[in-house]
């Protein structure tokens, strides 16, 4: 069974190394967060599909707006 992981700030620094790490784990579907950078996050996502075969999904929120969530 697959598990999906929600990475925030995953476009770049910390949560882009994050969302690599859980696709080279492998086992993980990873949703990709951004709130303004969807350039990144969209390339980050293509990458992790190409590289590692794993499902992704690029959304843009932000989680400190609760009516975002």
């Amino acid at each position: 069974m697959e598990k999906v992981v929600l990475i925030t700030g995953s476009s770049k620094g910390i949560g882009k190394a994050t969302a690599v790490e859980f696709a080279k784990m492998g086992g993980y579907k990873v949703v990709i967060n951004y709130l303004t950078d969807k350039d990144n996050a969209e390339k980050l996502s293509n990458y992790l599909r190409e590289e590692y075969k794993i499902e992704t999904l690029v959304i843009k929120a932000d989680v400190s707006n609760e009516e975002q969530l």
